[in-house]
């Protein structure tokens, strides 16, 4: 499937969508935040493109932490920050 991220201005981070009941299940939104993008998956500065592109490059343990964040609790908004990944 194609990749659904954007970079979304007003929140600083790109967006993205989990499947966590497969693509017949929920489609829960994420964002990961910029600072997270260059520092954890070594985004190049540049625009937005680029940490879209990091995203995309990166997806199967973004989602993966996403979708573990979701399991801990459905009920909170998903923002994955740096300190997110630190022992992954």
């Amino acid at each position: 499937m194609a990749s659904e991220a954007i970079f979304h201005a007003a929140t600083g981070s790109v967006q993205f969508a989990i499947y966590p009941d497969g693509f017949d299940g929920a489609r829960i939104i994420a964002r990961i935040d910029e600072e997270a993008l260059h520092t954890r998956f070594h985004a190049p500065e540049g625009g937005d493109s680029e940490l879209v592109q990091a995203y995309a490059q990166n997806a199967d343990s973004i989602d993966a932490m996403a979708t573990m964040r979701f399991r801990e609790n459905p009920n909170v908004a998903i923002c994955l920050h740096s300190n997110d990944f630190q022992n992954a």
